[in-house]
């Protein structure tokens, strides 16, 4: 027996009502929902332009500490300048040291647990950064805490050095590359012995060691091999020590975790420096040895 027509069709009316009321109130869910989200996403965006608008305000700030060579010095320890820019001179013959080991001594035993990219990666991005880090828990600055820090940078710049001379193993460059420390160790050393000529004045501060420092290097270079690389990496290394001398003297030396950061900050500035010119100017000494052999031989 066949139900009414009527019945069905009416019945059919009511299931896609129920079904058009269910889809709807869902979307209207996940419309809720969006608008949620994108209001979430508007305070995301707009924390990330605080953050943003504050990084640009600190970056202008520190532009103008260091562009400031006019203004009077005051009150310049230069017992402290020497300490904090003599351990960077340390951390960079530490830097040294690794690079030597990691390039020569143990490159080939390096191959064997890390990769090229992997060490690029942990040179260039991870380790800074955990260091950085690192330098920013809230440790109570003891004495014990203070050394503590300055030797954990000092085995951060010999693992750099490690790890970088494993990453330029089988690059050379024309000529010796400069030593890294001479910058620090003039910036250091020069304020302390010659205050009585420098007085309160910044720029001859900045003549003084920045210009003492990049003449040790050209000495240094006269006596092994001037090259272009080696200039270059000169020059960088002066740059990097008037930027980090600049905002020490606005610090002044009083925030011990900001001068960290700042020595943490130079052998950065370092390892890259040093990437930028073996990219630029590193050859493969033993691919030119095949390749003059080659040659040598096609000639005979």
């Amino acid at each position: 027996m066949t139900s009414d027509p009527v019945v069905s069709v009416v019945e059919l009316a009511d299931q896609y009502k129920s079904e058009f009321e269910s889809g709807l109130s869902k979307l209207m869910k996940h419309a809720t929902t969006f608008v949620n989200s994108t209001s979430k996403i508007r305070t995301y965006q707009q924390h990330i332009n605080v953050l943003h608008h504050e990084l640009l305000k600190q970056r202008d700030q520190m532009l103008v500490m260091i562009q400031d060579t006019q203004s009077t010095l005051s009150d310049l320890d230069t017992k402290n300048l020497m300490r904090v820019f003599s351990w960077m001179a340390v951390m960079s013959l530490g830097l040294s040291f690794g690079a030597f080991l990691g390039g020569i001594i143990f490159s080939s035993l390096l191959g064997f647990f890390i990769s090229g990219s992997d060490a690029a990666l942990l040179a260039y991005f991870v380790l800074p950064l955990t260091v950085y880090y690192f330098l920013h828990l809230p440790l109570k600055m003891t004495t014990k805490n203070e050394l503590f820090r300055r030797y954990l940078l000092f085995s951060f710049a010999a693992f750099e050095g490690l790890l970088t001379g494993y990453i330029f193993s089988d690059k050379d460059l024309i000529g010796m590359p400069p030593i890294a420390a001479l910058t620090p160790m003039a910036i250091g050393l020069i304020p302390h012995f010659g205050s009585s000529i420098i007085g309160k004045d910044h720029a001859k501060l900045i003549c003084l060691t920045i210009g003492g420092g990049f003449f040790l290097h050209l000495s240094l270079g006269a006596i092994i091999d001037l090259s272009l690389p080696y200039l270059l990496l000169a020059g960088l290394y002066g740059l990097t020590g008037f930027a980090i001398l600049q905002l020490y003297i606005n610090n002044r030396g009083q925030d011990l975790i900001v001068t960290h950061i700042y020595q943490l900050a130079f052998v950065c500035a370092v390892i890259l420096s040093q990437a930028l010119v073996y990219v630029i100017f590193g050859f493969d000494a033993r691919e030119l040895t095949e390749a003059a052999s080659r040659s040598s031989l096609s000639f005979l």
